[in-house]
């Protein structure tokens, strides 16, 4: 009972900590290391506590799903909108910005349970292969919060500067300290060689029901990695391998449809498990907010036209899936986001449904734009083909080539991933700004022109952590 009570002490004083309390917390003397890891049913247990970070609004129950798209101009604040995340829609970024610590600090409180299984599950007899499991599952755990970190935080990879960038401290150890910022390159490297450690741990099995971390999805994740360090090979290749060897395959029809009902489909690589009982945050509220008083919707963002006119409207099954047209609670009616519609198993949370952070479409999409870069274009338009294919009625095949082939390839990112959190980053790694376009039944706050270099593209280090940690106060991200 008493290590019960200090592992449950742990995970729920994790949850609640600001970073500088974070940094400077002292597990030794407090809660040794025999009375929280005994055994490997404990070690399971604070491996569930990182997945429930997941969960989290601060994570991708929100912030990492609908939020920076939100914060882009493909979508507009609706006339009448409550201003729920509208320090960060208005771009008026500060480091006491509730989204900005709470990232920080949710992300930081999971690395702080991934070192802790990584640094002790050793010590403990059992199985070894749910050991090397559960170590595995901690160091893509580790790689991806501190992955999730760096784009926020610091700059986008650049090959030219990323040794000199400041991204986020890259903690693997829990000590008393004020550790000061990796360099980008620092981060990038770190990530790298936790998710080897991860494949070199764990068996090339599919997750049951795509709710834990598996090798597939730490070959996605490099992917993703290689594909920001613009390496493009490597890009390919391990992409490749989660198209071949994950056992996931595309949806279509009814099945891709369900998979954003019912969040099921063998398409999704990785999602965040919520179950009835889960306290996660839903994605779509914000695209909903019915309330008490009124049965329509009255969502606080809506699609931008430009968005909306990217779809081929009556073939495009992504179309019909991620938006509805109908009355609203404020009065006048609509386009809609509908990519959250709320699972029959959450009824009672408007725009409850699972996030999705890695589905199979990601790494065609990876593949696509790699090849295109290394000049391979009827690679990159077989990639497409074999997306576009499962999405478009009709579909006759991709014909661009060259630049016009680059841009079909970003727009197409747009068009399948659009609020699930990887516009935002598309432009910030490509240099690019937007310019919102008010239009009717919208605030006068979409009056918004952000470029390429603002200074703002980078979140401020949060007050707490400049406030508690000496090294990083002096190491504030400019012009905050």
């Amino acid at each position: 009972m008493k290590k019960i009570i200090y592992l449950i002490s742990l995970l729920l004083s994790l949850s609640l900590v600001s970073c500088e309390e974070f940094f400077d917390i002292k597990p030794h003397d407090s809660t040794p290391t025999s009375d929280i890891l005994n055994n490997v049913q404990d070690a399971q247990t604070m491996l569930n506590g990182v997945y429930a970070r997941f969960m989290s609004g601060s994570s991708y129950g929100k912030n990492l799903t609908v939020l920076t798209d939100i914060m882009t101009d493909a979508s507009l604040a609706a006339s009448g909108f409550t201003n729920q995340m509208g320090y960060m829609y208005a771009w008026n970024i500060q480091p006491g910005v509730s989204e900005v610590g709470g990232l920080w600090s949710n992300h930081y409180g999971g690395i702080y349970n991934c070192n802790f299984l990584i640094n002790n599950i050793d010590n403990l007899d059992g199985d070894m292969e749910e050991i090397n499991r559960i170590k595995g599952e901690a160091f893509i755990g580790r790689a991806l919060l501190h992955y999730n970190m760096v784009r926020h935080f610091g700059k986008s990879y650049n090959a030219s500067t990323a040794s000199q960038d400041l991204g986020i401290p890259y903690m693997t150890v829990n000590e008393i300290g004020a550790p000061g910022r990796n360099t980008v390159e620092d981060v990038y490297q770190n990530i790298i060689r936790d998710l080897e450690q991860a494949l070199s741990l764990l068996t090339a099995t599919p997750s049951a029901d795509n709710v834990t971390f598996t090798s597939h999805f730490a070959n996605g994740v490099l992917a993703r990695v290689y594909l920001d360090m613009r390496d493009y090979v490597n890009a390919v290749n391990y992409a490749t391998e989660v198209i071949n060897n994950s056992g996931c395959a595309l949806a279509s029809g009814e099945a891709f449809q369900n998979m954003w009902l019912r969040d099921f489909s063998e398409e999704i690589v990785w999602k965040v498990g919520y179950t009835e009982t889960d306290l996660g945050s839903a994605p779509g509220y914000n695209f909903a907010n019915r309330n008490n008083t009124s049965t329509l919707p009255q969502p606080d963002y809506i699609p931008a036209n430009w968005l909306l006119n990217l779809y081929d409207v009556n073939n495009d099954i992504r179309f019909s899936t991620y938006f509805s047209y109908g009355q609203t609670g404020h009065g006048w009616p609509s386009y809609m986001v509908n990519k959250y519609p709320t699972n029959p198993t959450f009824p009672f949370t408007q725009g409850m449904n699972m996030p999705k952070p890695m589905r199979l479409a990601e790494m065609y999409l990876i593949k696509a734009e790699a090849h295109a870069m290394l000049d391979q274009d009827q690679e990159a338009r077989l990639a497409l083909d074999e997306l576009l294919v499962t999405r478009v009625a009709n579909f006759n095949g991709v014909g661009a080539a060259g630049d016009q082939l680059k841009q079909l390839i970003f727009e197409e990112r747009i068009r399948e991933l659009i609020f699930e959190g990887f516009y935002y980053h598309d432009l910030k790694r490509f240099g690019l700004g937007f310019e919102r376009i008010p239009q009717e039944n919208t605030s006068a706050a979409n009056d918004l022109k952000i470029a390429g270099d603002d200074y703002r593209w980078q979140w401020p280090i949060p007050t707490s952590e400049i406030n508690g940690n000496p090294t990083i106060k002096e190491e504030q991200n400019p012009g905050y």
